[in-house]
């Protein structure tokens, strides 16, 4: 069922996509620097041309930020590691200690 609710949304997404091309055929110049311009090309494809460079900067810069996280995670998740140790050596630190006073009352006879 949800591959055919996919297929439907692809449809119409190209079926909207056919209608913008169709609408913006108008050939235009695009002035990337002083004294250069590009050669006449449709308004439609320039649009789409502009979307998917935006697109794809996008998934660079959200690439860069995912980097970080799992480096972040994976520095949280050693000292996570670091601290569960920690937290088992004193368990057991205290655990020694209460025997050593337990039979240290034991042997004064105040248990």
């Amino acid at each position: 069922m949800l591959s055919k609710i996919r297929l439907i949304l692809w449809l119409f997404i190209l079926l909207i996509a056919g209608y913008f091309v169709a609408m913006n055929n108008i050939s235009v110049t695009v002035n990337l620097l002083p004294g250069y311009q590009t050669v006449p090309f449709p308004l439609s494809i320039i649009i789409l041309m502009s979307i998917v460079v935006g697109a794809i900067l996008a998934i660079l810069i959200a690439i860069g930020d995912w980097i970080k996280f799992k480096i972040e995670i994976s520095r949280l998740k050693k000292q996570l590691e670091i601290c569960e140790k920690e937290k088992e050596s004193l368990k057991m630190n205290s655990l020694k200690e209460s025997e050593q006073l337990y039979k240290s009352k034991e042997v004064s006879g105040d248990v």
